[in-house]
């Protein structure tokens, strides 16, 4: 984007059926929709049909910030996530704080949009400009804290170049991997921590 007004200029698409990690303009929606919670909007009006079920592959799983994410002075580092529900089967989504969502930006990205169905357990790896599908088999069953550890120990967590020597990183619950029906508050257990 010529004048980015507060944006980092790419959304990363990830589609965890074939692996495929793509980029695409900001622009696509910010000229349009306002924010996190606006392009997220326009994601699921464009590409999620009403028959589509929240476990559904072709669902998305929306991680945007907005134009003031990350903007220092203004303490604005919210992030929205954004899906269909499995409790009402509807769009819906929630508001975060804390440091993730600027240091998504900070590494390049205004937000993620996941869909798809991998075959297996996998993380996604944002590293000095490098992005990648994981592994992540050996996190099968482990909640939020548990997972948090296990990178610790094993040293490899998602992070960003500027944290650095801290690493910083982001699980989903174990109610995910289940398939468990949350409310959409249940959505902000989304964890994010540095260590």
């Amino acid at each position: 984007m010529a004048d980015r007004k507060g944006y980092a200029g790419k959304i990363l698409r990830v589609n965890l059926s074939t692996g495929e990690l793509k980029a695409v303009p900001t622009e696509n929606y910010a000229d349009r929709f306002l924010g996190g919670r606006g392009i997220a909007a326009k994601v699921h009006w464009d590409e999620v049909s009403p028959e589509i079920g929240a476990f559904d592959p072709e669902n998305r799983l929306c991680i945007m910030t907005g134009p003031l994410c990350g903007v220092p002075g203004f303490a604005a580092s919210r992030w929205q996530v954004s899906g269909k529900s499995p409790l009402h089967n509807t769009f819906s989504y929630c508001n975060l704080g804390g440091a993730w969502g600027a240091q998504l930006k900070f590494a390049g990205y205004d937000g993620l949009i996941i869909h798809g169905k991998s075959d297996r357990l996998s993380y996604l790896l944002i590293d000095d400009g490098k992005v990648e599908l994981k592994d992540a088999s050996d996190l099968k069953g482990k909640g939020a804290i548990q997972t948090r550890e296990s990178r610790n120990t094993a040293n490899h967590c998602a992070y960003w170049p500027w944290a650095r020597p801290e690493k910083t990183w982001s699980a989903l619950p174990l109610s995910w991997q289940t398939r468990i029906p949350v409310a959409p508050a249940g959505w902000a257990r989304l964890w994010a921590r540095r260590i």
